[in-house]
């Protein structure tokens, strides 16, 4: 299990290796603390954030500030614009070119060069003033008023844009607004890269970028999935079976031998007669239940764990999901295999092998109560592959299944009885008023 645990922290630095980076353009001053929440949970998904603030960001001593913003973005592979009320500090001073709006054209060209994606936003009461301006814009040019004046009104500023006019046309150039229009009037490819999300809250921003992440998993999150997926693949690992260099499902042969050996309570007294061709595949495959023991650590954790837990709104709680219900049936049928999975068990496969009742038997009579513990066992072995085949299916991304599984009881007709007899969980959350 070392070794196990050694492949598995090497699977999560290679996956680590290869996170997804992010570069955070703004105005600093208004935006730190939204900065600091953005670099926070993308960090906590296990993405790797670049922000000029932060100490983790490469610089080069001997190059300017600027120009180490702009080699930074090289690296990443979403570029995550904030547009806001300030300007910021000016790269190009003749040109009135900002900073922000620097590397956003850098950002832009490695869009269209290496595939950068592009991930835009403007506050929301900054894009209202830009779409007020529009309006008063259109408006004055019916005035008659003189031009300074009008320019002079269209420019006045409000206490959510200190500088309209830029941050006006900077907004239109993110847009891609004339090429665009363009676009539409030549027939030639629109750009791509131009959307621009409004927001107000920074659930705005994070209900965006969260599906860029690796599943909208936080790192901590993310590793204990694996290491469980890693658990559930190494037990059915064991209990599968090999045969010309390939696994073998034992299922099939499980499922018949019981569906064509009924067990019921006459013969748990009187005997089972089996036929002896059905008798020789089955229990040569039950001879892999021998010494196997299934020891889980992070399936039995799991339960313990709120990963698969699903908030109830309604009533301000949480509540188990489907995972979580088959993580504990899984549990239930690994303790009970592990119970069962013992030489007693497994002695009729010694007392009924060819080497001691010879090959000439067309059939044998078995003891019932020794044939449906055998076969109980197998049962248990059935539904531990198939529960660990859907959760690690379902861990890779994949829907969860419902699983198809064996009834507890090996007696035919007896699992209906004991499942109408005993109290049912919804029965039992019913009474206590859950």
């Amino acid at each position: 299990m070392i070794h196990g645990a050694c492949q598995l922290e090497t699977a999560i630095n290679r996956c680590m290796s290869k996170r997804p980076t992010f570069f955070l353009s703004s105005t600093i001053y208004d935006f730190r603390d939204l900065r600091s929440a953005i670099k926070f949970s993308l960090e906590s998904r296990g993405c790797r954030v670049l922000a000029s603030e932060f100490n983790d960001f490469a610089v080069d001593p001997a190059a300017h500030s600027y120009e180490a913003c702009l080699k930074n973005i090289e690296a990443a592979d979403y570029f995550v614009l904030l547009v806001g009320s300030r300007v910021g500090g000016l790269y190009n001073k003749a040109d009135r070119i900002s900073i922000t709006q620097q590397e956003y054209r850098e950002a832009y060209r490695r869009h269209q060069e290496a595939g950068l994606r592009i991930v835009s936003f403007v506050r929301a009461e900054v894009w209202q003033v830009r779409e007020d301006r529009k309006e008063l814009e259109r408006f004055l040019k019916e005035q008659e008023l003189p031009d300074d004046l009008k320019k002079l009104i269209a420019k006045y500023p409000s206490k959510f844009a200190e500088d309209a006019e830029f941050v006006s046309k900077f907004l239109t150039e993110v847009g891609r607004n004339t090429e665009t229009a363009s676009a539409i009037v030549s027939g030639t490819p629109k750009p791509t890269g131009n959307w621009i999300y409004p927001f107000s809250t920074f659930k705005d921003i994070d209900d965006v970028l969260q599906p860029l992440t690796f599943t909208g998993l936080t790192a901590d999150e993310a590793a204990y999935r694996k290491a469980l997926q890693y658990e559930l693949v190494e037990v059915l690992r064991r209990l599968l079976l090999k045969w010309d260099g390939k696994a073998l499902d034992p299922r099939p042969s499980i499922h018949s031998f019981w569906k064509n050996t009924p067990i019921n309570r006459e013969a748990l007294q009187n005997g089972v007669m089996v036929d002896a061709a059905e008798w020789d595949g089955f229990s040569t495959i039950m001879m892999k239940t021998m010494g196997v023991h299934i020891d889980p650590v992070v399936i039995s954790d799991a339960l313990t764990s709120s990963i698969f837990l699903e908030y109830a709104s309604d009533r301000s709680t949480y509540q188990t999901s489907a995972a979580y219900d088959l993580i504990v049936q899984l549990a239930s049928e690994i303790k009970a295999f592990n119970q069962s999975a013992h030489a007693e068990t497994l002695e009729l496969v010694y007392a009924y092998s060819p080497a001691r009742v010879g090959r000439d038997h067309k059939s044998h009579h078995m003891p019932g109560d020794k044939l449906a513990f055998l076969v109980g066992l197998s049962m248990r072995w059935f539904n531990i592959i198939t529960i660990c085949e859907i959760l690690a299916k379902f861990l890779e991304g994949r829907p969860l299944e419902t699983p198809q599984l064996m009834p507890f009881s090996p007696i035919h007709g007896l699992q209906a009885q004991i499942d109408q007899e005993n109290v049912t969980r919804p029965e039992t959350m019913a009474f206590l008023g859950l």
